[in-house]
């Protein structure tokens, strides 16, 4: 945010500019195709001239135009100082009838460059997509090239941005194949095209980012698609790149035994066996399924990191998944053996660990939940509604609200609204204050005292600026607020959508519950799917006798853990790659494996996928 009187100074100033060449009395308006342009002698980004020059320059012109002219030259030169409070003071003043046709794309330039100063990304792209061929100097182009690039970043279009940024490495002083990786490696299957690109430095970014994926189905046959590729674009300003993945792939290959061993290290006594167990499962039926692949359990509760790491060497492993507790993951996170695969099974503070390019942390954290939450109901809100929370005044509760919170992204209907109850007895009043009952109820009898014997409407209503309230806690909380929140709704408004985590979904509800229909509640794909029918989880459920569907979810965790494993250094290299497990879609950024949930409602007694849901369970390519 702007300090508000600098900028109405300097505002006033470039005003007082204005009126001062203005107020001319030789003065001549003409118009832009009859008037000399001092830009046509082209800007620069490194300017001679400082912005005051520019301004005196403004003061003194013989007219609109050429005033116009100089007071973009000195917004240029504001911003290239990064003072943008100055810059944007000149541009306001600005009219865009008296600019020339040359100037424009300078005027359009700068007010890009203001609107990605205040990350207003689709601005950026307005003003720059029609006008950025229009630049003939090496360093415009590729400026404005760059924030188109960035703009469609920070939008998730990420093809579109690799396009860009691929031409404006074409009139960049130093071309960086880094730079544009960091782009490409984000190009999700879906979104690359069908077709490969007809230029030849595209098109060999586009076969890169096709035989990643290719790849996720078959992670063995990485080391052959990159030998194609070194084949088909020798030329390409990524082969030194490439070559040096190449380089990893052979010499892994290299290392790998005729049975490769994968070690875990699991709690597998003592206070959270249970859980250590449940992960175990998972990663048995995993590895049953790939046959080659060996798997050797060490319990972390008996004996000390040394020993462990000891153990772990002598196996000569192709990866490591675990430990599960959080203070022995800190522990493994802050020595890990660089030149092993690693999956950690909780995730902590990053700033205790340096992890590597050989590691990422897999955690199933309710804050994944009240996140990705947050974000479905911005994509459903109908215009001008809010949302609301309503969650037990815990720190568990407050964790879910500050989460979701985080992930709240519209400016249209205003921060979610929040309210907190402190326990069972507190829920109805909480549920009508929260929804303006108590507020009508109020006014209801105001208007009773006042009118007397005359008959008025008695009908509470409920407010109508909310339309989807978010319910983060346990399934008992759950069933006590729906119906608080079903009589609180006044049938005068529209229904309210109520959306809940996976704590609502239990063993004893997983084929439907009745009490709770119409709520849709988030969850791994491997208990959503499938109206919660599935033999693979029936089976195992049969044989842990008595384990809740919590345990369930550490058994999918460890089932995908070691599809992770697999592919581990070439989704820490690809953010864009992603693999359908149980336990969610799963892709990795930054070193954490990121978990995208399905949705699911309670319905006529049963469970059925949302039908807006955008499912997990998509197939690889």
């Amino acid at each position: 945010m702007f300090r508000t009187q600098s900028f109405v100074f300097l505002a006033l100033l470039a005003l007082m500019v204005l009126t001062q060449c203005t107020s001319a009395p030789d003065r001549k308006t003409e118009t832009p195709d009859k008037t000399a342009d001092v830009a046509d002698q082209d800007l620069s980004l490194t300017e001679e001239k400082s912005a005051q020059d520019w301004l005196d320059e403004a003061r003194a012109a013989a007219n609109d135009i050429e005033q116009h002219s100089a007071l973009i030259r000195a917004a240029n030169a504001f911003q290239n100082e990064q003072k943008w409070q100055q810059a944007v003071a000149v541009l306001s003043q600005l009219s865009p009838q008296k600019i020339t046709r040359h100037s424009q794309k300078y005027y359009h330039l700068a007010k890009a460059r203001w609107a990605a100063e205040q990350e207003q990304w689709p601005q950026v792209i307005d003003e720059l997509e029609s006008v950025y061929t229009q630049f003939n100097q090496r360093e415009f182009r590729a400026l404005s090239l760059q924030l188109l690039s960035q703009a469609a970043y920070q939008q998730k279009s990420y093809w579109q941005a690799l396009v860009w940024q691929v031409d404006a490495q074409r009139f960049a002083e130093q071309s960086s194949a880094e730079t544009i990786w960091s782009v490409a490696s984000r190009v999700t299957q879906s979104e690359l095209p069908q077709q490969r690109p007809t230029d030849l430095a595209l098109a060999g970014w586009w076969r890169l980012v096709d035989y990643h994926h290719q790849a996720m189905t078959t992670p063995e046959q990485l080391s052959v698609y990159l030998s194609q590729w070194l084949q088909g674009y020798s030329e390409h300003a990524a082969v030194d790149m490439v070559e040096r993945w190449q380089e990893t792939e052979i010499r892994n290959d290299n290392e790998k035994t005729s049975k490769p061993v994968i070690a875990v290290l699991l709690p597998l006594s003592g206070k959270y066996q249970q859980q250590g167990q449940a992960v175990r499962d998972g990663i048995i039926a995993r590895t049953g399924e790939l046959k080659e692949v060996q798997v050797v359990f060490i319990d972390s509760e008996q004996g000390d990191i040394a020993a462990h790491k000891e153990q772990i060497k002598s196996l000569n492993p192709v990866g490591i998944i675990g430990p599960l507790l959080k203070e022995n993951v800190a522990l493994w996170a802050e020595q890990p053996p660089s030149d092993v695969p690693q999956i950690f099974l909780n995730q902590i503070e990053r700033e205790s660990a340096d992890s590597s390019a050989n590691s990422a942390f897999f955690a199933l954290t309710p804050d994944t939940e009240a996140r990705q939450a947050a974000q479905r109901i911005n994509q459903k809100l109908p215009g001008a509604k809010s949302a609301m929370i309503i969650a037990a005044d815990t720190s568990n509760g407050r964790r879910m609200v500050d989460a979701f919170k985080s992930s709240w992204d519209n400016e249209q209907a205003g921060d979610p609204k929040v309210s907190y109850f402190s326990e069972r007895a507190d829920m109805k009043a909480t549920v009508e204050s929260s929804l303006g009952l108590t507020d009508s109820q109020q006014r209801i009898r105001a208007v009773k005292i006042a009118a007397g014997k005359i008959i008025v409407d008695e009908q509470e209503r409920s407010r109508r600026d909310i339309s989807a309230i978010y319910l983060p806690g346990n399934l008992q909380q759950t069933r006590l607020l729906k119906p608080f929140i079903d009589v609180s709704v006044s049938p005068f408004a529209a229904p309210i959508q109520v959306y809940a985590s996976s704590a609502t979904h239990e063993l004893k509800n997983r084929l439907g519950d009745s009490d709770l229909n119409g709520i849709i509640f988030s969850d791994i794909p491997w208990l959503a799917s499938d109206a919660g029918n599935n033999l693979l989880l029936t089976q195992w459920l049969e044989l842990r006798n008595g384990w809740g569907l919590s345990l369930a979810r550490l058994a999918a965790m460890g089932y995908d853990s070691v599809s992770l494993i697999q592919r581990l250094e070439m989704m820490n290299r690809m953010p864009g790659l992603t693999w359908s497990g149980l336990s969610g879609n799963l892709h990795i950024n930054d070193s954490v494996v990121q978990r995208e949930l399905t949705w699911a409602t309670f319905t006529k007694g049963k469970i059925a996928l949302a039908k807006e849901s955008n499912n997990a369970g998509s197939s690889n390519r």
